[in-house]
């Protein structure tokens, strides 16, 4: 009967529904209100993002502001500095002057207070290109030009002289304009004529021992030798001069002969 009994009890064990007891869980405490944590938002908002700085303003250009921008480096030496001559072919100029019998001084140098590029570093004043062809008053200019002038007199002026009627024999060149500190004439003023760095010399008249003169003016197909002779001289100057200038190249060159030496680009001269 024991054996019975202790089968019997194996078996309600294992019956289905009849799982064996199991201890329940304990129930959790409540936490009070002031520990439980605060609610999560439901959504965060992120923090709006920063401008990156603006940069400064560049600074306005010369251009812009329609200025001509500073030029770069050291000033240009003044005109007359560039045109100064060495010492040997100054002393070789002098001594030319001196065999050609002309008439001259050395001076101090002449400069312009106003105008920085005006001046002769060098300067002579000539009183006679040619023994016995004065220049009243004389002429300071640079030694280059005397040399120039005289030249120019001793082969083709004085010579032609000698075929006027009665041969008169060249005495004076009643000067016009010698050294001056202006601009060219005729273009507005942009640039400084030759005459202020000692390059021109200008010829109003042509003076004759037997008195008479023959001034410089438009004779246009006079037919005479006072027309002839004007017309020799100004058409040989350019053989000597790099610019010659006279009536009818412009109003302002009617009433004498413009002479200078300027340096240009492939040795051009202008003859009118």
């Amino acid at each position: 009967m024991r054996g019975l009994a202790a089968v019997l009890a194996l078996v309600l064990t294992v019956l289905p529904g009849r799982a064996p007891a199991q201890d329940a869980p304990a129930p959790r405490p409540d936490r009070p209100a002031e520990e439980r944590p605060a609610p999560r938002p439901a959504q965060e908002t992120a923090p709006a993002p920063k401008e990156p700085p603006q940069p400064a303003p560049a600074p306005e250009e010369p251009a812009a502001r329609g200025e001509a921008p500073e030029p770069f480096g050291p000033p240009a030496p003044p005109v007359h500095t560039t045109l100064r001559e060495s010492d040997f072919d100054y002393s070789a100029c002098l001594l030319e002057l001196t065999l050609l019998g002309a008439g001259y001084s050395e001076a101090p140098p002449m400069l312009d207070a106003e105008q920085r590029d005006c001046g002769i570093d060098r300067p002579v004043l000539l009183r006679q290109p040619l023994p016995g062809i004065e220049i009243p008053g004389g002429a300071p200019m640079r030694c280059d030009l005397a040399r120039h002038l005289a030249h120019w007199l001793r082969d083709f002026v004085r010579p032609a002289a000698a075929l006027l009627p009665g041969q008169p024999r060249l005495v004076a060149l009643e000067p016009g304009s010698t050294y001056q500190c202006r601009a060219t004439v005729g273009d507005k003023g942009e640039t400084l004529s030759e005459h202020a760095f000692g390059n021109a010399f200008d010829i109003a008249a042509f003076r004759f021992e037997d008195g008479t003169r023959i001034e410089v003016e438009p004779r246009q197909d006079s037919g005479d030798f006072q027309e002839a002779f004007q017309r020799a001289a100004r058409g040989t100057a350019c053989l000597h001069f790099t610019t010659v200038l006279g009536p009818g190249a412009n109003a302002a060159h009617d009433d004498h002969l413009h002479l200078d030496i300027k340096a240009r680009r492939g040795g051009f001269r202008l003859c009118q």
